[in-house]
């Protein structure tokens, strides 16, 4: 069992270390504790911190609204290297939560198209491939999920 908050200014160090862990190097745009900070106080996002049964801090989300207010961006998931197994639980979650207390119907992501991971447990939870694009000379997939 795991739970979903709306995450606390204080953990923005942890989110960090987060970014950095080796397993994600390779498919997560290096943030910074600066973008961080700034992007916490935009009130389109939402960072919701990912804790276990026993409320320990095993990882974060970052959701981005889009103007329309009809769907969110699921920009980012990551679960400390030590806490592997809960990713999709997690997902799970983070999709009641956009349906309940963001009210959205759609929910979009990227993934790079060698996360191999990540691109399958996407297709398992049944996101839609709808387009792919280029940055900085790498692929990625644009996956959507109808809510």
């Amino acid at each position: 069992m795991i739970t979903l908050r709306p995450s606390k200014r204080s953990e923005i160090d942890r989110f960090d270390q987060l970014d950095r862990q080796e397993h994600a190097r390779g498919f997560v745009i290096q943030t910074g504790k600066r973008l961080h900070l700034k992007q916490f106080i935009d009130p389109r996002i939402s960072y919701l911190t990912i804790e276990n049964f026993s409320g320990e801090f095993c990882g974060y989300f970052i959701l981005v609204l889009d103007e329309n207010s009809r769907s969110v961006e699921f920009r980012r998931i990551l679960i400390d290297h030590n806490r592997r197994g809960i990713g999709q639980i997690a997902i799970r979650e983070m999709e009641k939560y956009c349906k309940s207390e963001l009210n959205v119907k759609r929910i979009w992501l990227d993934v790079f198209q060698d996360n191999e991971i990540g691109v399958h447990i996407y297709e398992k939870m049944e996101y839609e491939r709808f387009n792919k694009k280029s940055f900085e000379g790498k692929t990625l997939y644009l996956y959507e999920k109808a809510l």
